[in-house]
Order: structure tokens, then sequence, then C-alpha cells
């Protein structure tokens, strides 16, 4: 009989089959845990990003008392809890179900065993006040000594943009810095690796609520996807209104309304302000306005076209009614330019009158039945005395500013005498006259003196310009008892010089008792 040997498994192979097992296990184990760690951080993440979007929704319907920082407890209208004070308010998840915000059944601990603060912050200027938040967990997640961060992230990756994480004991921040917020403005950031979510004004999830009491500043375009709004009340505009048509019992426009094709008004419009138009506006039965109808621009004009009519009365602008007092005015910063520009004869049937600031100006002629009456009547034109003109009866001036007429078909001068100067000399003392408008000088000299007893001669000279001119002699004698008489020697000359011209004359008298030396110039 032949005998086997049946040998078993060695002591090493033995160790090493385990050694293996004891490692597959382990590696499965570790993948089981990061599986359960993963399934837990998105859990976590979740969870906030619910608690979140219900503190979202409570902002919107409660922002009238967190504008105001109102707290509230167990009211029916505002249940609460929610305790405010100068720096903001806080609420709690209970306060998100007492509102129906979150389920009954939430118990405001997450799967990591932590439980939340909410602080909500009032900023802003009222009424235009906006409401930011924060929410964050109270207990760090930390494994040993070690902050989980990878787990933290994974978490905001669940929870979305406005979800973020504490790195330090006094800065929550969102994804690569998109947002921060420090201590001061919220306590309860206390620790490394905290979960943190925003909330308010300034989270991205916040614009996607409309604010009942209408106080939330959009931030976006609202998009009605083609739906209506109905029941509205006042509809208020800093932009324009597009639409297609326009209909209503009633229309009011506080600022312009620019129409750029037709606008058909079947009934009575009022308009507060301005109505701008790019083209034309067609009135049938007439135009009624309590104030001005005006062109807007140095452009623009205000036309009105029409048949002629050989009746006068057959007008197109009648103004009438009342006193009729200023009813056209034209007016600008230019004095000097043209205002009303007529083509054609115009007829006043009452007075036209300019103001004592402003001239009237004419190109041609001006024609009066009557008299013209003024102060002044200044010619412009410049006419030289013995020249031709035409018609007999014109006004226009000299050189020097003297008035010439036209008379019997020439421009003559002042023809008549006037006394340009006189006065009483002493002898031998020079004088000036002056030439009128035709030139000459009429010198009118004479010398007076007193006799007593017996007979006196007297001899006097009239020098122009130095030259004696004129010259005579005369004699008197007492001849009353012994009183004394007098008499006087006259000169008269005349001088051809040219218009407005000076002469320089002088009287040299020749008595025992000459008493003066008087002379009188005329301008002829």
């Amino acid at each position: 009989m032949k005998t086997t040997n049946k040998k078993g498994f060695s002591l090493l192979e033995i160790t090493l089959v385990l050694g293996i097992g004891t490692a597959m296990a382990f590696i499965k184990f570790q993948d089981m845990k990061n599986d359960q760690e993963i399934i837990t951080a998105n859990t976590v993440g979740s969870q906030i990003k619910q608690i979140g979007e219900a503190t979202n929704r409570y902002i919107s319907i409660r922002f009238d008392k967190l504008s105001t920082l109102s707290s509230s407890s167990s009211q029916s209208s505002d249940p609460g809890p929610r305790i405010c004070s100068a720096n903001g308010c806080e609420i709690t998840y209970q306060t998100l179900v007492n509102e129906g915000l979150l389920p009954a059944s939430y118990t405001g601990i997450n799967v990591q065993k932590s439980s939340y603060k909410i602080l909500l912050k009032r900023a802003g200027i009222a009424p235009n006040y906006v409401i930011n938040g924060l929410i964050i967990t109270t207990l760090p997640w930390t494994e040993g000594n070690r902050v989980r961060y990878d787990l933290l992230g994974r978490a905001m990756q669940a929870a979305g943009i406005d979800s973020g994480m504490t790195q330090s004991a006094s800065v929550a921040s969102g994804t690569a810095g998109q947002w921060t917020e420090n201590q001061s403005n919220y306590a309860a950031i206390n620790a490394a690796g905290l979960l943190a979510y925003r909330v308010g004004y300034d989270s991205s999830m916040y614009s996607v609520y409309l604010r009942r009491d209408g106080t939330l500043p959009m931030t976006g375009d609202l998009n009605m996807g083609g739906q209506s709004i109905y029941n509205a009340k006042d509809i208020n505009a800093s932009g324009d209104v597009n639409a297609v048509s326009f209909n209503g019992s009633y229309g009011r426009f506080a600022k312009n309304v620019s129409v750029s094709e037709d606008l058909t008004v079947t009934g009575f419009s009022t308009f507060g302000k301005n109505v701008a138009m790019n083209s034309y506006l067609t009135v049938k039965n007439g135009v009624d306005s309590d104030n001005y109808v005006a062109a807007k621009t140095n452009s623009s004009r205000l036309q009105i076209g029409g048949g002629g009519s050989s009746n006068q009365n057959a007008v197109l602008i009648n103004v009438a009614g009342g006193a009729g007092d200023g009813y056209i005015s034209l007016n600008g910063d230019n004095n000097s330019s043209i205002k009303l520009d007529v083509w054609g004869s115009q007829k006043l049937r009452g007075d036209l009158a300019l103001s004592a600031s402003n001239d009237g100006k004419a190109e041609g002629g001006l024609s009066a039945s009557g008299n013209i009456a003024g102060r002044y009547i200044q010619p412009t034109s410049i006419a030289t005395t013995g020249e031709i003109c035409s018609p007999n009866g014109l006004i226009s001036k000299a050189t020097d500013g003297s008035p010439v007429w036209c008379i019997d078909g020439k421009w003559k001068g002042n023809e008549g005498n006037t006394i340009v100067s006189s006065g009483s000399i002493g002898n031998n003392t020079a004088f000036t006259c002056s030439s009128g408008a035709s030139g000459k000088i009429l010198v009118h000299a004479y010398a007076n003196w007193l006799v007593g007893w017996g007979v006196y001669w007297m001899n006097a000279s009239l020098y122009a310009n130095g030259l004696l001119v004129e010259s005579d002699k005369t004699a008197a004698f007492e001849y009353d008892h012994g009183r004394a008489s007098g008499s006087s020697v006259t000169l008269f000359h005349t001088v051809e010089t040219p218009s407005g011209s000076d002469y320089t004359f002088s009287v040299v008298a020749t008595s025992d008792n000459l008493v003066k030396v008087s002379y009188s110039c005329v301008g002829v």
C-alpha cells in the first residue's frame, strides 16, 4: 500500500492571503467612506441652499419690517421670531417655518450636526433701503485638528454661487473670492471651517424674487414672456414706453410723448406738458390754445397757406376777442435782426407805435396823408448845395450837418439871415464870425462916443483878417444949451468865404470921447 502525504497552506501563504484581503477590504472601506462623505457634503450644501432660498423669500415679504428694524414675536400677521437692533435683525429657522417657507418637520440641524445663524443687515438711504444677510453654520467641519476644506468645497458646489466658507476666524468668502464678508459685520464669523451662504439684495439668487411691497430695485429686465399685467394702477417710467397700440379710457403723460408715426385721437385729450412729433400735425377744425403756438428752433417756421382773395376781410389769421392787447408778440435777443418779413402791402387800421428805444427802418419811401411828427429828423444822405435834385421838397444835409433843401431843382442851404455872434469889444480888439451854408458873412460894426460943448469928429475902420475893408467918419456938436450929446459910426461889410469857415475882424475908432465898440455877424 502506497502512502500519500497531503500538504496544506504554509504560514507565509496564509499571511499573504490575509494581508491582501485586508488591504482590499480597507481600500473598499475607504471608497465607501469617501462616497459617504461626498453624499454628506452634497446634502449639507443642499440644506444651506434650502434655508438660503427661504430667507430670500422672507426678505421679500417682510421687507417693510426689516427696513424699519422692527422686532416680532408670536404676532398673527408677522409671526417671527425676529430680534432687531440698530445693527440689524436676526431670525431663526423657526421664523421661516412659521412663515410657511420651510416644512413644519424642518429641525434646523444639518447632517453634519450643525445649526445655523441667520443675520440680516439694513443698508442704503431711506426710502431706498436694501437688506443683505448671511447664513452661517455654528460648528466648523473638522476631523481631529484638521479642517475638511475639501468637503466644504464639495458642499459649496451643491449650494451654488452664493455659498462660501471661512478659512479664518474673521472672513467668509465665496468661490474665488467673488464675495467676502467680515466679522465686523457678522459676529457669527468666529472660526475657520464654517459653511456660509449670503442672502439679500447683493446675492445672486435674490434677483429672482419680486418684493410684494414694490420696494425692491430690479437688477435686470423683467421679461413677461408674452403675458399681460392686469389691475395696475400707475405705471411710471423714466425711459421709453414702446407699444404696438395704446388703449385706455383715460391717458395721462407727465412728460414728453414722442410719436414717430400717426396719432389718431377721436375724443378730447389733455396733455400736461409737451407733445413732440417728427412729422406734421394735421388739424381739420382748428387749433385752440390758451397760450403760445411757437416754433421751437431758429430753422423752424409757423407756416400758414391759403388761396388768394379779393375780399379784404377773408383773412387767414384772425385774432379777435377782448381788448386785443398784445395779441402778437415777436421778440428775441438780437434787436437788429428781422422778426417780421411780409411780402406785399400791409394795412394798419389803428396807430403804429414804436418804442423809444427802437428804430423804424424802410428801404423805400414813407408816404403819409397827414403829418409826420417827432422829436428829431435826421437825414442819412449828404447833398452839396448847387447840385441838381428831384423832386422838390426833399430834405438832406451838408457835410457839416446843416440842413439843405431841394428847391427849384437844386440843393440849397439856409439862405435866410442867421445871427452867428454879437457883442461889445474894446477898441482895436479882434472878434470872429462864421459863414453860413452859402459861404457869406455880413458884418455890422458901430462905434459910439459922447460929445460936450463944440463940434467933434470920429473916424472908424473895419479890418478883415488884418486888411482894411471899410472906413467912415462923422461929426457931432452940442446943441441943447450945453448939455452933452452923442453919435456913432456904423460900418457894413460882406465877405465871400467857404461854407462854415471863420473870419477874424477888428474895429479901430479915433475919438476923444469913445464910449464903446459893438458888432454883430450874420451868416448867409
